[in-house]
């Protein structure tokens, strides 16, 4: 390819990539709230540690955290396998003497809030990826267009110095012209004719 023409690739995301960057933080947030709730719903079991005083559950920091990584869909998976994990054996029984509001209070207020709170972060979350996004998209077309506009100056840089050097060629050629035009002045007017330098002349006495 001539280099008067020159292609400047800009660094576009392949759709192929982008794909897979997000199968895998998919996989990850997957991964990674398998292994921390799975660890807290085992130190819970075993009696190392109760969270039953506790204002809040550990599960919600979980959904938190994972919301502020990866997003709602990271919280909300984090929120819904805590949700899982807290009723394994089942929903708790309801007492007798307990209204039906309370008993959903004291069943899923703590499921709710992670769910609520999973949202909430998350959204906020997945609107500044989506800004960085944006701003690297952008980013990446300035810089696209600053190299297309180097590219193009070089180009022309390259033409004009080939037209400097075409007239100078064409000047330097003018000037030797003219110095040998000078320098021998009888150039060019042609020699006289061998008649007319044979013809006698008259003497005076004829």
């Amino acid at each position: 390819m001539s280099s008067e023409n020159p292609v400047v690739s800009g660094n576009f995301k392949d759709p192929a990539v982008t794909a897979f960057s997000s199968s895998r933080s998919n996989v990850l947030a997957l991964v990674e709230g398998i292994l921390l709730l799975g660890g807290v719903a085992l130190i819970e079991h075993s009696g190392l540690m109760s969270f039953a005083s506790w204002p809040v559950h550990p599960f919600l920091f979980i959904a938190i955290l994972l919301s502020a990584q990866y997003g709602v869909l990271g919280g909300v998976l984090a929120a819904m396998g805590a949700t899982a994990i807290s009723y394994f054996n089942g929903l708790p029984t309801r007492p007798f003497d307990m209204s039906h509001a309370e008993y959903f209070r004291l069943t899923w207020a703590d499921p709710l809030s992670w769910v609520l709170a999973a949202l909430m972060v998350g959204i906020v979350t997945s609107r500044r990826s989506r800004m960085l996004e944006e701003q690297g998209e952008q980013l990446r077309k300035a810089l696209m267009a600053e190299g297309l506009i180097a590219a193009q100056y070089q180009v022309l840089a390259q033409r004009t110095h080939k037209l400097e050097r075409s007239l100078a060629g064409r000047a330097d050629l003018s000037v030797a012209e003219s110095s040998s035009s000078l320098a021998d002045p009888s150039k060019g007017r042609g020699r006289a004719s061998p008649r007319a330098k044979s013809r006698p002349v008259p003497s005076v006495g004829s």
